[in-house]
């Protein structure tokens, strides 16, 4: 009887042991991918196609923004549109998502947060498009840095840092979902890929 309460014991170390290593391998694959900006499309600033801001020169003119007072009056400032992220998996191993939070941050913090439910089906060399959908409100974060500053930087300059793109992907066990422990950053220089793959 003993014997046989002692095999069990191990059997269930060894399965839990099992688990932990799977979970670990296919945390792992997550890491691994390739996260690239394939597209963005519908963008859109203060509720106005982003196209229609740009100067014969080429950039961004935000000072003539037209409705700008009722902008600053109304504390409302909206970006929006929707970045199609494109994972690639490089591994032999497969990797499997169910779930990603993503995050985009203004000189280190958050500006948005979101989350989007898609299973992905990897196998070595195959990739996948998932659309990340965003609004958020800049008017404080505009303030902050004084509106003709934080524009010319936004817009123009597109300094590196500036605005960038992560995400934290999952994947799911026993019906929990389990996401990678930190924010994977996917563009440190968002903002530069936002303007210029929507103005071409």
């Amino acid at each position: 009887m003993k014997k046989i309460a002692g095999l069990i014991v191990l059997c269930s170390v060894l399965l839990l042991s099992g688990c932990q290593v799977n979970k670990k391998a296919q945390i792992k694959a997550l890491a691994d991918c390739e996260y690239d900006v394939a597209s963005v499309e519908q963008v859109k600033f203060n509720g106005k196609n982003l196209s229609s801001y740009k100067g014969a020169d080429g950039n961004y003119n935000i000072s003539s923004l037209a409705g700008l007072a009722v902008a600053l009056f109304s504390k409302e400032l909206p970006l929006e549109g929707k970045v199609n992220l494109k994972i690639t998996n490089p591994e032999v191993k497969k990797a499997a998502f169910n779930s990603f939070k993503y995050i985009i941050e203004v000189q280190g913090s958050p500006l948005f947060e979101g989350k989007v439910d898609q299973n992905v089906n990897l196998g070595q060399g195959e990739s996948a498009i998932v659309p990340m959908t965003f609004k958020a409100n800049i008017f404080n974060k505009a303030k902050e840095n004084g509106f003709e500053n934080f524009f010319d930087e936004l817009f123009n300059k597109k300094s590196e840092g500036f605005i960038a793109l992560k995400i934290k992907p999952s994947i799911n066990i026993a019906g929990q979902n389990i996401y990678y422990p930190s924010y994977i950053t996917v563009d440190k220089n968002f903002g530069k890929k936002l303007f210029d793959l929507f103005g071409k």
